[in-house]
């Protein structure tokens, strides 16, 4: 009944998918082709951010009521100006990350890689598909291009020395452009890794090549391709230009001497100020970096941060043509040697070489250490990757049990209690969530560099150093799977968590607030105090700076009174940056800053989450599927890794879907995890399970042929694997259980064709499969339903005892079994059955000696009226179908010669035929339980193994209804006096025995130690057995007559 049900549960699931497919098909022909149209298969999931409804108008709708406070215009224009500028970066670089690197890297791809040949026409058609995503490509470049062509004049305009009457630039005493600097490089960013990936994906070059072909074609024939010339021409402009602008490049294009940004580069070039704050910030953050990476102390981002600071030293060196400082480059190859390759969404491996050997100028790639960093870079990454693996056999234990431990706090801390949002439950939850943020980040890092990078270099992974590194993958997917199982705890904390982070920051710059108010209304500089003493210039331009500071005091105050967006974060930072400087140096900058670092992760833990535990980098490692997969399945312990690996690879569909590979690639990237998932694991364990169970029944039957020594093959639970929920799947559930199942019915069912004595071991197995395993197999059946075409029915009827001697007929099955005559013990044994049967009687359908009329055959055998009644009517019908009298009559042969013999007085000595059928059964008995004694004997002296009588007792019936004789043979009422008889004699035995045990009750207290019954004799025991058995034979005899009898009837 449950592999009927699992059964009808497999075509719904199937008839789910068809449908699920079905509705993906039509959805994508109605809509565009883009990654919103897709129907997603991943699970629904609750993600959480900050926003800000006012934003969307610009920063300075933040700014405007604390600006007007104070009646401060100018600070409040210079703050919206610069932070529009770097929400605008920001908000396109975002663009770029969510859509733009992973689809053009998948520009192209299909399931069998790169090496398939297309069809022709099926890279213009990819293209056409693909010009809405160029067309996206074009339009974020040329934002991001205007932007940053105002945001470095902004900088020329701050960084000047020509204009001193510009508030706040005349009350600045220093510059301190940390925020701007890193919005910029954030930018010049986004056209590097846009060519890094154009560079490796040739596809995109050759479909546009081709599509630009096709084109020229089109435009000399429009009138055949019933097309305006305007439409035609106007697509063909669009393609050359992007075909121009791949041929140069993006980065290139910025910095050539026809850029877009050519008068903003001039001013750059002219203005030695803004190029010594650029070479201070480059020194200070990226020392900053070096000390922070590869420790534990290491933030998310700054690995990304280093891409920032690249693109920067390459725009400042390559538009200046000047070279850097030797304090720069030293930075500069230091950050090479630490972190060779940086790697961005996909998976995609930046090598920071390569971005200097093809972005940066011939003059500045030929000096000495830039130079030899170049040339020795192959040995860079071979130096990362051994401390990369020295890391990891450092720090894998400590990750672990820091893993551990987190785990368990966090849940404990997530769990509902009396302490909940109150300021030190609320802390303590901001502090395991960071946790689980580096712990993620380090492990991803980790496995996604060691595995990229073995593989790129081609240095063997060891068999332990894989196993540790899927650990790391379960690892992953576990604490994603926490935080989402968490989801809405966390979403109802994360406004009391940036409230509690956003008062941290307030309690830094608030007491400016008094001091800055207290100063200002006395008006004297006399009575400043020495924390203002920095500010001391004399008069007018003192009390400018300090309005000037009050004012920005205020915007970071009402900035920190908002949802804590990304926005808010930016602009506090702006405003931080122009406060440090107009040089109040009592601020704690440096706390500040670090307290809006983790305000961003908080603020943003959620993406953060998904992005490091996302292993879509896998999809370009799927060898190591089969890798995992063969280990885990070697390890019982490690079976609840299972699902964790299966949803990792599971990832890449995301990563497909996001690139509008198109269902053919996905559908076959799940085809190649389910038949991995089939290989090593519900291969290896079907045939371990059928051979564990062939293993102990021939132990069993056959002694001394199987060795097992558990200390050397040790002993594995394999009811585990089967106790497993179905794995899931991206668009299906694969049940182990249930393919196990099947395999063992498909195997019993396959091997059962042989002798009747395989047939029962299968059964054997069956049995213990059920109750050693759990598993539900269908019923156990002899395989009888091939045709015989070598059977004969005419002449194995006008061969009656020779068929009778060489076929035992078997009544409940209805078939006739063949003997093993001679004791050859033969395996092979025919097998006929009513098929048989009706295909030989087809032969002689035609012929017309035989007739096989019902009502013939019924008033032969003197059968009563109503049966006759009943037989013309079957015989009307069949009539109807076959005009022809002609038929056989095989079973009305022997009823005829019975008839006539019974006529002619031959078989008158059979008048008293019933009174011997007691004797004869009696005899039958004795016979089956000495064969059945045999059959239990080691030796097997008789290797006659089937010894059915239903023949026999099917043939006693119809002599009794031929001969008349039923009725004589009741009253003889022989079945029932002999088990009245039988169990007569078991009731005397037991009365023995009790008699026995009354009688020596006197003694029991006197020999109390003698608990157990006394031990019977064989001659007792005998007696008993046999009498059991008896009664069982006589009650399996009487069932079969009746059986037979009802069949004649």
């Amino acid at each position: 009944m449950a592999s009927l049900l699992l059964e009808q549960q497999e075509k719904l699931r199937r008839h789910v998918d068809e449908w699920r497919f079905r509705c993906r098909a039509a959805v994508a022909e109605i809509g565009p082709r883009s990654a919103s149209t897709s129907v997603s298969s991943a699970s629904v999931r609750l993600r959480v951010a900050p926003t800000d409804p006012g934003v969307g108008v610009g920063a300075a709708s933040l700014l405007t009521a604390a600006a007007a406070a104070e009646d401060n215009v100018d600070v409040s224009k210079f703050v919206a100006v610069l932070s529009h500028s770097c929400l605008e970066i920001s908000r396109l670089s975002d663009a770029a990350s969510s859509n733009l690197y992973r689809q053009l890297l998948l520009f192209g791809h299909t399931a069998e890689g790169p090496n398939e040949a297309l069809l022709e026409g099926e890279p213009q058609k990819t293209f056409a598909h693909s010009i809405p995503l160029l067309l996206e490509v074009y339009e974020i470049i040329n934002g991001l291009v205007m932007i940053l062509g105002n945001l470095l004049r902004q900088l020329d305009a701050i960084c000047s020395v020509r204009d001193k009457n510009v508030r706040p630039l005349n009350s600045f005493k220093g510059l301190d452009l940390t925020t701007v600097f890193g919005s910029l490089g954030e930018g010049l960013m986004v056209f590097l890794l846009v060519d890094e990936i154009l560079r490796h994906n040739g596809n995109t070059r050759s479909y546009l090549s081709l599509f630009s072909r096709m084109l020229d074609k089109v435009k000399s024939e429009v009138d055949v391709f019933s097309m305006s010339f305007e439409d035609v021409d106007f697509l063909d402009q669009v393609v050359h230009n992007l075909q121009k602008l791949f041929d140069i490049g993006f980065f290139q294009r910025l910095v050539q001497e026809d850029s877009p940004l050519c008068s903003s580069i001039t001013l750059v070039r002219s203005n030695k100020k803004l190029l010594d704050t650029f070479y201070s910030f480059f020194s200070e953050s990226s020392s900053e970096i070096i000390q922070r990476i590869g420790s534990l102390k290491e933030l998310p981002i700054d690995r990304r941060t280093i891409l920032h600071l690249l693109g920067l030293f390459l725009f400042f060196t390559t538009t200046t043509g000047e070279a850097p400082d030797k304090k720069s480059m030293n930075l500069l190859v230091e950050i090479f040697q630490l972190v060779p390759v940086v790697y961005v969404e996909g998976g995609k491996r930046i090598v920071l070489s390569d971005l200097i050997r093809f972005h940066c100028s011939p003059s500045l790639s030929l000096l000495p250490p830039i130079k030899e960093a170049c040339e020795a870079f192959g040995i860079m990454k071979n130096s990362y990757l051994a401390r990369l693996n020295e890391m990891h056999s450092r720090d894998i234990q400590a990750i672990n049990d820091s893993l551990s431990c987190w785990s368990v706090s966090f849940q404990s801390a997530i769990h509902p209690s009396s302490q909940m949002l109150t300021e030190e439950w609320v802390r303590h939850l901001q502090k395991q969530i960071l946790q689980g943020v580096v712990l993620a980040d380090r492990i991803h890092m980790l496995v996604l560099s060691m595995l990229d990078l073995h593989m790129h270099l081609e240095v063997p992974l060891r068999r332990e150093k894989a196993k540790s590194l899927c650990q790391m993958i379960v690892s992953l997917k576990a604490i994603g799977d926490l935080f989402h199982m968490k989801g809405s705890s966390l979403v109802r904390s994360l406004p009391h968590i940036i409230n509690i982070i956003q008062s941290d920051i307030e309690q830094l710059i608030i007491s400016l607030k008094t001091k800055l108010q207290n100063e200002i209304a006395k008006g004297s500089q006399a009575v400043k105090t020495g924390f203002l003493s920095s500010l001391i210039r004399g008069g007018t331009d003192t009390e400018t700076r300090l309005i000037d500071s009050l004012s920005l005091v205020l915007m970071s105050l009402q900035l920190l009174e908002g949802g804590g967006s990304s926005q808010r974060q930016l602009t506090l930072s702006i405003t931080m940056d122009i406060l440090h400087s107009l040089g109040y140096l009592d601020i704690e900058l440096v706390g500040v800053r670090k307290l809006i670092s983790k305000f961003s992760i908080l603020s943003n833990f959620w993406s953060l989450i998904d992005e490091r535990t996302n292993c879509s980098f896998l999809y370009w490692r799927k060898e190591m599927l089969v890798t995992w997969l063969s280990m885990v399945y070697g390890d019982a312990c490690k079976l609840s890794w299972l699902q964790n690996i299966i949803d990792a690879f599971s990832d890449g569909m995301s990563l497909l879907t996001l690139g509008n590979v198109g269902t053919v690639t996905l559908q076959h990237y799940e085809e190649e995890i389910e038949n991995a998932l089939r290989k090593e694991v519900v291969a290896p364990l079907c045939r371990d399970i059928e051979t564990d169970l062939r293993l102990h029944v021939h132990s069993t039957h056959l002694k001394g042929s199987v060795f097992v020594n558990p200390t050397k093959t040790g002993v594995r639970n394999l009811s585990w694997y089967l106790r497993m929920k179905p794995l899931r799947l991206p668009s299906k559930f694969v049940d182990i259980k249930f393919l196990v199942e099947n395999h063992l019915n498909s195997a019993f069912y396959t091997y059962s064709v042989m002798s009747n004595y395989d047939n029962r071991m299968y059964a054997e197995m069956h049995q213990l499969g059920e109750l050693k395993y759990g598993v539900e197999l269908e019923d156990f059946h002899l395989t009888v339903d091939t045709a015989d075409q070598d059977f004969d029915l005419k002449q194995s009827m006008e061969n009656l005892d020779s068929f009778s001697e060489a076929y035992s007929y078997n009544i409940v099955k209805q078939m006739f079994i063949e003997n093993d005559l001679g004791g050859q013990g033969r395996k092979n044994l025919r097998v006929l059955c009513v098929d048989h049967i009706a295909s030989s009687a087809a032969i002689y359908v035609r012929k017309p000696k035989f007739d096989l009329r019902y009502t013939t055959s019924c008033k032969l055998l003197g059968w009563d009226d109503d049966i006759v009644e009943i037989s013309k009517v079957l015989d009307m019908g069949t009539r109807n179908n076959d005009p022809s009298d002609d038929r056989i009559q095989p079973f009305s042969i022997l009823a005829t010669n019975f008839s006539k013999k019974l006529q002619s007085n031959k078989l008158h000595e059979m008048k008293d035929f019933f009174q011997i059928v007691p004797s004869v059964i009696a005899h039958m008995m004795e016979c089956r339980l000495l064969l059945k004694d045999k059959l239990l004997r080691r030796g097997h002296e008789d290797k006659r193994y089937t010894h059915t009588y239903d023949g026999f007792l099917l043939g006693v019936a119809f002599v009794l209804k031929v001969l008349e004789q039923d009725n004589s043979f009741d009253e003889l009422n022989w079945f029932a006096s002999t088990k009245a008889k039988l169990e007569g004699e078991a009731k005397d035995r037991d009365d023995k025995k009790t008699d026995r045990n009354t009688s020596g009750a006197s003694f029991v207290s006197l020999k109390l130690w003698r608990s157990s019954p006394p031990v019977r004799t064989e001659q007792q025991k005998g007696g008993v057995d046999k009498g059991t058995r008896y009664m069982q034979e006589i009650e399996l005899i009487e069932c079969l007559f009746r059986l037979a009898r009802t069949v004649l009837r």
